[in-house]
């Protein structure tokens, strides 16, 4: 959490801009809109206030609120009428603090001619007042608007009923389960809100840095005669980068650093897509968080065929860890045998696409996958979807079962 909170240094915060009481807000930022009209040219730098959406970033420390702000110059945006950033410290000795900021943000579109512009409201709220945060949110929102929340960190332990109470007042909650402390924990306790609050919409930005890779597998598939593999999976693999510990700083282990959630949130699309279920009773099944690998026995809807789908880290240092490394998928209809291969390219931006079957010699793709996605082009994404991601909140769900809780 934000040890940096407590004292006087936290009444400085340059760039959130000016610091007010919270019922000032909106006063000061139509004093705000004022000066900066006052301030134009004629002919020149017109403003374009934008009333869409709300967006509130909740954040665990101040360094982390600090990335987040930064992120909003480049988020390419003009949909976000105000923006609400909170700073959270959960800390038992933190001091009782409701501190607020308030500032315009303008940044040119196209030429100088034309600015988008957006009100940035910061909350920096310790102590006992976290506990108000669900009731003081809504004063600094724009009315009418609908509510995006962006949470970054945990969704649970201290800040679980913190996370529940501001979703229900957002039409949309995103997170990024990179940042997930515990995976598994935390992926189920995010599947299991999912069930009970359905008004809320739910996604992750590590799903949108799987887009690419869903989008490969399917294509396998569109050849018609492949079509029939599908329901004659063998074996499933799908490994992930995990940095080896030499390279993390770590002198008390050789063994790499794992980070499955991409893995394992691929895992609960393929079982979702597949229509497959859970043999809970093969002996195969293994579950071992500390080294990051699964392996589960599931079964093939209307057929007594089984496939085992495997899940493992892959030593590499120039990867982004938790990046997805290969995906395989064996098939056998009858003798004959498909398989149906994704890899990097080494340490490039591109992966190979291949497919080996008997008496067919089909030539490998190369295909351009950048493993680093810009993060406010995900989160814009984000922004514009304003429905449920039914294939993301089906994906969690089936992943949920795969990693339910040992009774």
């Amino acid at each position: 959490m934000a040890h940096d909170i407590a004292g006087s240094p936290v009444e400085r915060l340059p760039w959130a801009g000016k610091q007010v009481r919270i019922e000032e807000v909106d006063t000061m930022l139509s004093s705000l809109w004022k000066m900066s009209a006052d301030n134009m040219r004629t002919g020149a730098n017109l403003n374009v206030r934008t009333s869409v959406l709300n967006l509130v970033i909740c954040a665990p420390d101040i360094e982390s609120a600090r990335s987040a702000s930064k992120l909003l110059r480049d988020l390419a945006s003009t949909h976000i009428a105000r923006v609400t950033l909170v700073i959270l410290d959960q800390r038992a000795d933190a001091p009782d603090v409701l501190k607020t900021w308030v500032t315009l943000r303008c940044f040119s579109m196209i030429s100088d001619l034309m600015r988008h512009c957006f009100e940035q409201t910061t909350l920096l709220i310790s102590g006992r007042a976290t506990r108000a945060l669900s009731k003081t949110l809504p004063t600094v929102l724009k009315a009418h608007l609908p509510v995006y929340l962006w949470w970054i960190g945990d969704t649970r332990g201290t800040d679980e009923a913190i996370f529940h109470d501001l979703a229900a007042h957002c039409q949309r909650a995103v997170v990024d389960s990179t940042t997930f402390l515990q995976p598994e924990p935390d992926l189920r306790s995010l599947a299991s809100y999912g069930k009970i609050a359905r008004t809320v919409a739910l996604s992750d930005l590590n799903w949108g840095r799987l887009t690419s890779w869903r989008q490969l597998i399917a294509q396998f598939f569109d050849v018609p005669e492949y079509v029939a593999c599908l329901t004659d999976i063998e074996r499933i693999e799908i490994e992930y980068v995990a940095t080896p510990a030499k390279h993390t700083g770590s002198a008390e282990s050789s063994e790499a650093m794992p980070d499955p959630t991409g893995a394992l949130l691929l895992a609960g699309w393929l079982k979702a897509q597949l229509k497959m279920s859970l043999d809970p009773e093969q002996a195969q099944n293994v579950r071992d968080t500390h080294t990051g690998t699964y392996q589960w026995t599931l079964n093939l809807p209307a057929s007594e065929k089984q496939t085992l789908m495997h899940v493992q880290p892959r030593e590499q240092a120039d990867l982004r860890p938790g990046s997805i490394y290969l995906v395989r998928l064996t098939c056998k209809t009858g003798n004959k045998r498909a398989i149906f291969t994704i890899t990097r390219d080494g340490t490039s931006d591109y992966v190979l696409t291949s497919v080996e079957a008997a008496q067919e010699a089909r030539p490998m793709r190369t295909v351009n996958l950048p493993d680093r996605d810009v993060e406010s082009e995900m989160l814009r994404n984000e922004l514009e979807i304003m429905v449920h991601d039914q294939l993301f909140e089906q994906a969690l769900q089936e992943l949920a079962l795969l990693i339910e809780e040992e009774k």
